[in-house]
């Protein structure tokens, strides 16, 4: 439990930076989460922000690689830093300002890292000819025209933004057309632009110089850039190279403070090294930032997977940054601020790396994250009378209706069949480097258990049990079971469940068929071939992960390769038989149509869950609603329709409600489990 007058944390210390002052050291960095339509901000955009500010943030930067010009289209979910955004900008800067709190926002020329069919399908430009992997353009090399162009596009943009109110701004130079400049990598010009770093660094003097003309002495003006671009291959920007680019900008007196990454992205193995997940450490880059402290005279912030308050006060109690970033904290409890000057600190929702905000725009574990227009963070309790809300399965759907429920001050007990909660999400984490998804579940536990629900767990709920408790409300959380009837022929088909769970052990040469191109095939690959087994991972897909979370490609490939997994796309399972103690396994080439028979000792298949709904169907017919959820309020967050029990001679067996939520209602995902829960019991 922290200290509940915070007297002396340093995360709550206020910092001066130019002529602003930030009331605590923690921060939002900038992030293409912006829920944006075509490079507009919209109300998901205001209200995401918002609640940051609500949750007591220092200072937050709005969006995130905001585009300046008309040949840097929008390619991941960015705003463009026009006229037309001027009245959103200066709306939320109000609402900050109201709160205490500062706000930026991130700029930039996307350069090479974008496309000539994006935005309004314009050729696009870079320091030289060199195309990026990641998003698949042809630059051309950018002339002088289009040098002075860009320029004076970074100057409107810097006094657009501080005629809306904004604090200061940042551009981002990791990957963009800043630091392809800098790099010798993208940079072979050879011109005044070309060659030595002070060549290099013509650009981005002039853009910065133009910038501080433009908006003035007491506009923040910063750079998100990379410490270093060198990885196996050691090209690139150095480490050494960066302070000294870094080191210049400081000496031309045009910014107030630097926002160090590490890496480079310009391809998906890189990318996720420069925004890394469950996979990675904690804090990865944090004693390299503490050496750019130490070499300049800048305000230092820094956000890499600081995912804990221990860390980050840690961070600044040494003096390797000024301010701390908890950008995927936030999208997971923009409360943390609130909750630790409060003394809550072990209430914070941590953020568990799955980067599913990276693929989706939304939190594995907050699904009111991005819906703050229907969905609460904080959950308000019912101006009615408390109800006994009985919920069977103790997954995460069933947690956080839970949770929701006895938010609002009902009485609530918990049926768990088996001797732990957690559902799925305790066979999703037994690859040791995706073991944090287990987070999710500890701090649903840790919220019921505190709320006073009745958990009972090692209890197989039926229908006489459930009524047992004169119900009010029933919630139907009792899952999915693995979807294998459809496989043809007589092998014994193994599912990824008995293997995550340690019910079955197979060894030698095994064939693993994922319909689902989800994770879950992955890791079981993952964890197999971690114990020597030979595994072949098939699928109808295109390739591998076809749905997979982006960001764990990379991880989940680096193990294949390292361990020899086969990898087998285009190819639909069509039957699987006993031979010779072995399976025989017959598949099917998407493209041409051949057959082929292959021999293994064993086959797991993944094809996702049926509903495990037979306690639902035997409840529905004496439940007031006939268990029927109403879908446009469900969609709205609004409360379900309440009917009344009209029988006189039934009284107690029809006086309930039935819902089902989670993966008894169809086969997906923690979040969607996660977000039907909140649906129906936030107003409960």
């Amino acid at each position: 439990m922290a200290d509940p007058n915070n007297t002396s944390d340093p995360l709550l210390q206020p910092f001066k930076i130019g002529k602003k002052t930030i009331k605590n050291r923690i921060f939002s960095t900038g992030h293409a989460l912006s829920h944006a339509n075509h490079g507009r901000a919209t109300d998901t955009t205001l209200r995401y922000q918002m609640e940051k500010a609500k949750g007591g943030i220092g200072l937050s930067f709005v969006g995130g690689s905001g585009t300046v010009s008309a040949d840097t289209a929008p390619v991941f979910d960015q705003l463009i830093i026009d006229d037309e955004i001027m009245p959103f900008f200066k709306q939320l800067s109000d609402f900050y300002h109201d709160h205490g709190a500062l706000l930026m926002t991130q700029i930039t020329h996307l350069g090479r890292r974008t496309n000539s069919k994006a935005g309004q399908w314009l050729p696009i430009i870079s320091a030289s000819a060199n195309r990026e992997v990641l998003h698949r353009g042809f630059p051309r090399e950018m002339d002088e025209d289009d040098i002075f162009r860009i320029v004076g596009d970074f100057a409107r943009a810097a006094k657009r933004c501080k005629d809306s109110g904004l604090d200061g701004l940042e551009i981002i130079a990791s990957g963009h057309l800043m630091d392809q400049f800098w790099s010798p990598i993208t940079n072979q010009r050879i011109d005044k632009y070309g060659g030595s770093l002070e060549n290099r660094m013509r650009f981005s003097r002039m853009v910065f110089a133009a910038m501080r003309e433009a908006a003035g002495d007491d506009f923040l003006l910063g750079v998100r850039m990379t410490m270093t671009e060198q990885d196996h291959d050691k090209s690139g920007l150095s480490e050494a190279d960066n302070i000294s680019i870094a080191s210049n900008l400081r000496d031309d007196g045009v910014i107030d403070f630097l926002n160090l990454v590490s890496g480079r992205i310009d391809s998906l193995p890189r990318l996720t090294n420069y925004m890394p997940g469950m996979a990675a450490p904690l804090s990865p880059f944090l004693e390299q930032a503490g050496r750019f402290k130490q070499d300049i005279d800048l305000p230092i912030f820094h956000a890499t997977r600081i995912n804990d308050l221990s860390t980050a006060r840690y961070a600044l109690s040494e003096h390797l940054i000024d301010m701390v970033g908890m950008t995927r904290g936030h999208i997971a409890d923009p409360y943390i601020v609130a909750k630790l000057e409060r003394g809550d600190e072990d209430r914070i929702r941590t953020c568990v790396g799955s980067t599913y905000c990276s693929n989706y725009g939304y939190c594995i574990q907050n699904p009111a994250t991005a819906r703050e227009a229907s969905l609460p963070h904080i959950i308000s309790p019912t101006d009615d009378n408390a109800k006994t809300v009985a919920i069977i399965g103790g997954g995460p759907a069933g947690l956080e209706a839970a949770r929701a429920s006895a938010e609002r001050g009902h009485k609530v007990i918990l049926f768990e069949a088996s001797d732990r909660l957690g559902g799925q999400v305790n066979l999703a984490n037994k690859v040791n480097w995706r073991k944090d998804l287990g987070s999710i579940i500890d701090w649903l536990e840790r919220e019921c258990q505190r709320l006073g629900v009745d958990i009972r767990c090692n209890q197989f709920a039926d229908q006489d049990m459930i009524m047992a408790e004169q119900p009010d409300i029933v919630i139907m959380a009792t899952g999915g079971l693995p979807h294998t009837d459809w496989v043809d022929g007589d092998a014994n088909i193994l599912t990824t469940w008995d293997v995550m769970s340690g019910m079955a052990s197979p060894e030698g040469n095994v064939f693993i068929h994922d319909q689902t191109g989800l994770n879950v095939a992955m890791a079981a690959a993952d964890y197999l071939s971690e114990k020597g087994v030979q595994v072949t991972l098939n699928t109808q897909d295109a390739h591998i992960g076809y749905d997979a979370m982006r960001l764990e490609m990379s991880p989940f490939m680096k193990r294949f390769y390292e361990r020899g997994v086969i990898m087998q796309p285009d190819h639909e399972l069509i039957r699987a038989d006993t031979y010779q103690n072995q399976v025989k396994v017959t598949l099917r080439n998407m493209h041409t149509a051949e057959l082929s028979q292959h021999y293994y000792d064993h086959i797991i298949v993944e094809a996702g869950t049926l509903p495990n709904d037979e306690l639902f169907y035997a409840m529905r017919d004496h439940s007031l609603n006939n268990g029927v959820i109403d879908l446009d309020r469900m969609a709205l967050g609004e409360p379900q329709p309440v009917f009344a029990n009209n029988d006189a001679n039934n009284s107690h067996d029809n006086d309930y409600h039935l819902y089902r939520i989670g993966d008894v209602v169809g086969s997906r995902d923690i979040h969607c489990a996660m977000l039907d829960a909140l649906r129906i019991c936030a107003r409960l």
